[in-house]
């Protein structure tokens, strides 16, 4: 245990309950829907300590900037190297290429403390679960050490300005970040949350409470009144874990509750602290794991993340539970055989330490881009999976489109997609959302030079009344502008059935308790456009959607080594929801295919394409994710390049053989 006469144990307590919350967190998400606000109640404990030590610094008069980083370096580095470097080996050990791949730039992230950068450029449409992001977790690393770049400049630069002026700057700064934090979590929640401006006032807190202490004695502030304020502190805390959850507008005001209640917590055992200080927050056990609540952070949540790609699926209790214990036992080695012996070295072999430290981060760096720039290293084995994991691809050919869809420069920008297979007059087109995207991707490669085709989305067909929204407007320019194109003879109309009725998430089948609500509306709007289409001599093909699976990367199952013992202890196992038999597809599409059913008859002229057959194995009744050993989804629910060729194909030939296509 510690001797310095600052150390305050029951802080160690307040990090244990931080630690442990976002451990429980993420671990079991639905026992404790807001233990994510752990990094927030850590954000003001670091803000705190560091402001006190450098305030201290000041004061006496030793204050060195080179120092101060020194002791950051000795505190961060030793941990986080262990960490990044096991991240590595288990990724080369687990993840294919393509994941490989993925994973590279968060490891130079991570080791640049830049990683709330790097997440909040990946954040959107392609973007892949949290849970199978193994160093997602450093965004908070990369707030915490981004704040501390700055701070300790800023308070040399207030030091030496008059008290008055500096305390409004002070608050002013405070005031202004958290100011922008509630305006964009409005505006952008992703950003809102990695954004490190948006989250400086959180440690900004736990500073601004060292500074009042140290400039007016703020402390005697609590005289009489510590054990209330220590109360409410925790219990604005503990609400916090409670009361807050993913759907809640998050940093923003709401993440006053843990920040404000942390710095309670910590001014109420200022001086003579209560006894929700000294016996409950300051007991052995949670000042144990508060010790160890760096590594432990560090640790936990790479190995949730992988054991959820290994068991492509959520893993079992019991794993979760294995893997909490099994992280505090690394904690507590790397704690006492790492960080310890560092952290008592005398400070002319500390600099040396950091110095080579350092040199390994940098090496960690390139080592992660190396990874991006290698494509995660394909020469790995990859003949004992159930697939040909490069075909887990979709759009390898998207830089030779034509950005182009004879839609005008200043409309093109309201649309997703605007492009153009070749030079070609464009023979067909393709309008819809993602899956029309999709699907024209195969059609533009296995049409080739023999002709020509457009693709308009994301849209679907447009409202019968006036556009009133600005998405009203742009479906109604795309299919207006389609209209007189001449050249265009085809219209696959290719939309996500998610879009027409709500689905089972698990299964991908047609909610049967909300089947109709939306039915009638699209009916009617269907109709109208397929009838104009027609009326200006266009063929409209509806492309039938295919079937929903999960996410094709957590169908990937086998071994990813040449070593048969290391391939048992780390097989990824197959996900049970990744085959179907082809009976429960249809039967779970019913609503959805009465509805293309009736949108058929109104409209006898339309063809039906049905990519199924090409999908599933009718004589077996099953649709899997793989054919042929290769891919037929690339992310979510959407055809691979292979599968969009294998379907692609098959409907091209199918519009010659009809003569709808000359």
């Amino acid at each position: 245990m510690k001797t310095d006469h600052n150390y305050r144990p029951d802080i160690d307590g307040l990090r244990a309950i931080a630690v442990l919350a976002v451990v429980l967190y993420h671990a079991f998400p639905n026992a404790l829907p807001g233990g994510f606000v752990g990094v927030d109640i850590f954000f003001v404990i670091s803000g705190y300590l560091i402001t006190k030590l450098i305030l201290q610094e000041l004061q006496s008069g030793s204050f060195k900037i080179s120092n101060f980083y020194l002791r950051r370096a000795k505190r961060i580095f030793p941990a986080l190297i262990v960490v990044l470097i096991a991240v590595i080996g288990l990724g080369w050990l687990i993840l294919t290429p393509e994941e490989y791949k993925r994973l590279g730039v968060p490891i130079a992230g991570g080791a640049g403390f830049l990683a709330n950068f790097v997440f909040w450029k990946e954040s959107g449409y392609f973007d892949i679960s949290a849970d199978s992001k193994p160093l997602l977790h450093l965004w908070s690393l990369g707030i915490e050490e981004q704040f501390y770049v700055v701070w300790p400049l800023f308070l040399v630069w207030i030091s030496r300005r008059r008290r008055s002026h500096s305390i409004k700057f002070f608050f002013g700064v405070l005031l202004a970040s958290f100011v922008y934090s509630v305006f964009l979590v409005f505006r952008d929640t992703t950003a809102a949350f990695y954004s490190p401006i948006a989250r400086f006032w959180e440690l900004w807190i736990g500073a601004a409470l060292a500074y009042v202490n140290f400039v007016w004695g703020a402390q005697r502030l609590a005289d009489g009144l510590q054990s209330p304020l220590a109360l409410l502190g925790l219990t604005l805390c503990f609400l916090s874990l409670i009361l807050i959850d993913s759907n809640s507008s998050f940093p923003g005001a709401w993440a006053l509750m843990p920040t404000i209640g942390t710095a309670l917590i910590i001014l109420a055992g200022s001086r003579e602290a209560p006894m929700l200080n000294t016996k409950i927050l300051a007991a052995r056990p949670l000042v144990a794991i508060g010790l160890i609540s760096y590594p432990l952070y560090l640790w936990h949540w790479p190995l949730l993340s992988f054991a959820r790609i290994m068991e492509s699926e959520t893993p079992s209790p019991e794993i979760r539970i294995g893997l909490v214990g099994l992280s505090v036992a690394l904690a507590w080695l790397t704690y006492r055989f790492i960080e310890i012996p560092i952290r008592r070295q005398t400070f002319g072999r500390a600099k040396k330490i950091v110095l080579g430290m350092s040199v390994v981060l940098l090496a960690v760096f390139i080592a992660g881009i190396t990874i991006r720039k290698m494509d995660g290293l394909k020469f790995r084995a990859l003949t004992k999976l159930n697939g040909d994991v490069s075909t887990l691809t979709i759009g390898k050919d998207r830089a030779n489109l034509i950005q182009d869809c004879g839609i005008s420069d200043d409309q093109r920008k309201m649309f997703q997609w605007c492009v153009r297979s070749n030079d070609l007059p464009p023979k067909f087109a393709v309008l819809g959302d993602s899956k029309a995207e999709a699907i024209f991707y195969g059609l533009a490669r296995e049409a080739g030079s023999a002709m020509g085709g457009l693709l308009i989305g994301s849209v679907s067909p447009p409202h019968i009344d006036v556009p009133k929204t600005e998405r009203q407007r742009k479906n109604r320019i795309a299919f207006d502008n389609l209209l007189t194109q001449n050249s265009v003879e085809v219209v696959i109309l290719a939309n996500a059935l998610r879009t027409l009725f709500a689905i089972d998430k698990m299964t991908g089948f047609v909610n049967p308790e909300i089947v109709e609500i939306n039915s009638p509306e699209w009916l009617q709007r269907y109709s109208d456009t397929i009838r104009k289409l027609e009326n200006s001599g266009k063929r409209v093909v509806f492309l039938i959607d295919n079937p929903t699976f999960p996410d094709p990367r957590s169908c990937i199952a086998g071994g990813m080594t040449e070593s048969d013992f290391l391939n048992q202890i780390l097989q990824r196992k197959p996900n049970p929801r990744c085959a179907i038999d082809y009976s429960d597809h249809i039967e779970g599409t019913s609503a959805y295919r009465a509805f293309v059913d009736r949108l058929s008859r109104a409209h006898p002229k339309m063809i039906i394409y049905d990519p199924t057959p090409l999908l599933c194995d009718l004589t077996q009744n099953l649709c899997k994710i793989t054919y042929d050993n290769k891919f037929l989804y690339s992310y979510s629910d959407h055809y691979s390049d292979y599968g969009n060729s294998r379907v692609g194909r098959d409907l091209l030939r199918m519009l010659v053989e009809r003569g709808l296509i000359q």
